[in-house]
């Protein structure tokens, strides 16, 4: 069975301004770049690429330039449109004006986006200079107010701070402080999926009925079984890739630039398929 809808998501990027940094030992936008060139390789033609938060290291104009160089040309070559999520680690003028070319303000990053029927809500849950996350009342009525219409294909939610535990206690201090009132308002609505990052690491839950995945980072993996106490970071890049069918959504975590252990070729592999349809009870 073929999706209606794929939905690719990215997250927590941390791009820097001037390659290597000193926080990660490696280039973030190089990872980004990998990441886009996978999806490309892939031949898939999304409904959109979601970049759900920690856009960049520092909030800083130059990283925002640095981000939009690499995923310009990436997303106008895979043929769709780039979506955008504000979190704890940026800054909300910074990025309307060098990474969007818009007017800057401070405001909370909250917009709609459809493609093909499939409504994708950017809800902002940034704090500024803050690293837990928070839905101010007037977000909240305006997520109201836009699910109040249901989408033709239903509606994604991306937003930064997941609204669910997490098993690494580095993040359980900077948590989304307010989910159950999320949860009130996506309850019984047309809202499929909500995807999130901010955590550093694959999860997935359930929230107001409505089901939660909260993708990988392409920067440094928190180990969930990591040390007593302790953090572990993992150089285990992925891209989340979000699968919506009539009756159901699927929630898929592909890494990146992995070891390579056995490839077969597209005819070869249309062979297998083929055979092991012609096993399937009629």
């Amino acid at each position: 069975m073929d999706p209606t809808h794929t939905v690719i998501q990215l997250t927590d990027l941390h791009v820097e301004p001037h390659g290597a940094g000193a926080r990660y030992g490696f280039d973030t936008a190089d990872v980004v770049a990998a990441a886009l060139h996978a999806v490309e390789e892939s031949r898939l033609t999304p409904s959109a690429v979601v970049f759900t938060g920690d856009l960049t290291e520092g909030g800083l104009p130059e990283e925002y330039e640095r981000l939009r160089a690499v995923v310009d040309p990436a997303v106008a070559r895979i043929g769709a449109p780039a979506v955008f999520v504000a979190g704890n680690h940026d800054n909300r003028a910074n990025l309307r004006t060098h990474l969007l070319g818009a007017p800057a303000s401070d405001d909370p990053f909250d917009h709609t986006v459809t493609a093909g029927g499939l409504r994708i809500i950017a809800l902002d849950t940034s704090v500024p200079e803050r690293g837990y996350g928070l839905v101010e009342p007037k977000q909240l009525e305006w997520l109201r107010a836009e699910l109040a219409v249901p989408a033709p294909a239903g509606t994604v939610l991306a937003l930064h701070h997941p609204p669910l535990p997490t098993p690494v206690p580095l993040s359980q201090v900077i948590p989304l402080l307010n989910p159950a009132e999320l949860a009130e308002v996506i309850a019984g609505s047309d809202v499929r999926i909500v995807i999130a990052g901010h955590t550093h690491v694959v999860s997935s839950g359930v929230l107001g009925g409505v089901p939660v995945w909260v993708g990988g980072p392409l920067a440094t993996t928190l180990d969930g079984l990591g040390p007593a106490g302790g953090l572990r970071g993992l150089g285990t890049p992925t891209v989340s890739r979000i699968d919506l069918f009539g009756d159901g959504v699927l929630a898929s975590s592909v890494p990146i630039d992995a070891v390579v252990h056995t490839e077969s070729s597209p005819a070869d592999t249309a062979a297998v398929i083929e055979r092991l349809r012609a096993a399937l009870p009629a």
